[in-house]
């Protein structure tokens, strides 16, 4: 039985070229970022060690632009315009999807809508024919090694593990920003009953009226902020850096987290 394949690449092989190199662009992003932090930053999308954005780029590049090696002047505007198109769909489908900016070039000369910047698309050529000239042969070569039952059992394994990896992450990224967004709408209802309250002035009926009313508001608020805190650390993280939306609420169980770890830390104390 002959193996399904794309332009003459067999697609059990494709798909591990594309594991190598969203791992290989995983690597370098976050060496890149806990260098540029002083401290490690895990990258990706992924609880994984994966960046798909880079797999997908190499696929693009290995399928459609290999043919172009030999004129080095016309393969890397190319590689250039590709990998910038790329990372811009990537970029608007993540912050459409998840309201949370992965990357943010808004600063760097030259952006278009802080997705894409010069300076980086210029990396990309660069960045792609270093890897397709001198990374694909030596990968190519250890494919070569793996007999296509065994590609395939490999193959199928490893896209069994991404894709419960995806279901978890998507699962927990939708339950934090469902948490995020109904604490934070408590959060307005709440401001807005105070309000109202300082406003009530003396008239006493009212004034029960409003505080039993803020009362159960203040209950509901800390069980969100309390859900809040029990999903994933690594998106309320991203959350807080990329997304304006939760930005209050955020400051909250940052707030509630240190009051925590104070009261724990005296509690040690006390108890010594």
């Amino acid at each position: 039985m002959t193996e399904p394949a794309l332009l003459g690449i067999p697609l059990s092989e494709l798909f591990l070229y594309f594991l190598w190199y969203s791992f290989l662009g995983w690597g370098m992003e976050t060496v890149y970022c806990s260098a540029q932090a002083g401290r490690f930053v895990y990258r990706g999308f992924l609880f994984g060690p994966l960046c798909p954005i880079y797999g997908v780029g190499m696929l693009l590049i290995v399928l459609f632009f290999t043919p172009l090696l030999g004129q080095p002047l016309l393969f890397y505007p190319t590689a250039c315009i590709v990998m910038s198109a790329w990372e811009y769909f990537v970029g608007w489908l993540l912050e459409t999807t998840t309201h949370v900016r992965y990357w943010d070039y808004s600063k760097v000369p030259f952006n278009l809508h802080g997705r894409i910047c010069l300076p980086i698309s210029m990396w990309w050529g660069a960045i792609a024919y270093i890897a397709i000239r001198l990374i694909h042969p030596a990968t190519e070569g250890w494919m070569d090694l793996l007999q296509p039952p065994l590609r395939w059992v490999l193959a199928i394994l490893l896209a069994l593990a991404v894709l419960t990896d995806t279901v978890f992450t998507v699962r927990k990224l939708a339950l934090t920003a469902k948490f995020l967004t109904l604490a934070e709408q408590a959060r307005a209802e709440l401001a807005q009953r105070q309000e109202e309250l300082r406003c009530a002035g003396r008239q006493a009926a009212e004034q029960a009226r409003l505080q039993a009313a803020l009362a159960a508001m203040e209950l509901r608020h800390s069980d969100l902020l309390a859900r809040a805190e029990q999903h994933s650390r690594r998106f309320r993280a991203r959350f807080a850096l990329r997304s304006p939306r939760y930005r209050e609420t955020l400051d909250l169980l940052r707030t509630k987290a240190e009051e925590l770890y104070d009261s724990l830390q005296s509690r040690r104390r006390d108890g010594r």
